[in-house]
């Protein structure tokens, strides 16, 4: 009778670890559906982020073009402004040798002015 008792409460043992082991599949299966959503949202997340990565990318290349040409804009104005100081000191020079170099640094102006109108309207996509 004692063996009987003995198989019978190791049955009894056997059968709660059984529903104990059940009852945690069960619930970690719960759990998986839990972390399968939240890797779901990070995915989702992750694409979002992505985009506007590329987003901001291509701004930034629109703002680097846009500051190109300002630049060059700029340096077109202050060539036109150093060629017409230049102007003023030629109408105004005293001496044939000062006449000169106020000439060469004209001439140097007018090839830079040229050089920057190119680069503008290339820029600019004008022909």
């Amino acid at each position: 009778m004692k063996s009987t008792n003995i198989n019978t409460l190791l049955q009894i043992v056997a059968l709660i670890f059984l529903l104990i082991i059940g009852y945690l599949v069960f619930s970690s299966s719960s759990n998986w559906r839990v972390i399968k959503r939240e890797l779901d949202n990070a995915q989702q997340e992750l694409k979002t982020s992505k985009e506007k990565v590329v987003n901001a990318k291509s701004e930034l290349d629109k703002f680097k073009k846009e500051f190109e040409k300002m630049k060059a804009q700029k340096d077109l104005l202050i060539h036109k402004r150093d060629s017409l100081i230049l102007e003023f000191k030629r109408k105004n020079a005293k001496d044939w040798q000062e006449l000169q170099q106020i000439k060469d640094s004209i001439k140097n102006t007018n090839d830079k002015l040229v050089k920057d109108r190119l680069i503008l309207n290339g820029l600019f996509g004008i022909n």
